[in-house]
């Protein structure tokens, strides 16, 4: 049971460890869909056919602070903002990419190893602490043998690194206008 208004982190993984996203348009759908699938409306058929990024009245169901895609894996920072949402927000997202999944790559089973995973953020440090780990995360892909006590030595690498990467809500955080501005509610 999340508790609204409270922060939290949201993750998962493939089924076996496998990739879940192949090629730069499955990361760039899971992205839209971030925005996408946070409303309480129906996603309906087509929505991919009109313009994702435009700004529309939406009932939100989370508020997202922070997000990145990695090959196997996605991190989310979210804010519960009423009864349930988080969970509402999580089938919906995993219906609707493991939908497109499906049908392009003609697979079936499952996609996501399990339930998602959710952690309270109970204070202020691991909330900095949240949002620095999942925008740096990106520097995993070309370091995936280093150790997560060892990154703060590679702290400059890893940002340098990030800050190229398109999957990720890091962009927003640095003030890069771009349509997915519209995903992230930033935390001050």
């Amino acid at each position: 049971m999340h508790i609204t208004g409270e922060h939290y982190h949201v993750y998962n993984r493939g089924a076996h460890k496998a990739p879940i996203f192949l090629d730069g348009n499955d990361y760039a759908h899971f992205v839209k869909l971030l925005y996408v699938a946070n409303d309480t409306r129906n996603l309906g058929r087509g929505w991919s056919n009109r313009d994702t990024w435009m700004p529309c009245a939406k009932e939100k169901i989370v508020d997202i602070f922070a997000y990145c895609a990695m090959p196997n894996h996605f991190h989310i920072g979210v804010i519960e903002k009423a009864p349930d949402g988080l969970e509402k927000f999580m089938r919906r997202l995993f219906t609707a990419y493991t939908a497109y999944y499906n049908k392009k790559y003609d697979h079936s089973g499952t996609l996501f190893q399990g339930a998602c995973k959710s952690k309270h953020v109970d204070n202020d440090d691991y909330l900095r602490y949240l949002i620095e780990y999942i925008h740096l995360n990106p520097f995993g892909i070309d370091e995936p043998y280093l150790m997560k006590t060892a990154k703060p030595e590679y702290f400059m690498e890893a940002l340098e690194y990030s800050k190229n990467y398109e999957f990720s809500s890091l962009k927003d955080y640095l003030g890069v206008i771009r349509p997915q501005n519209i995903i992230v509610s930033m935390q001050r």
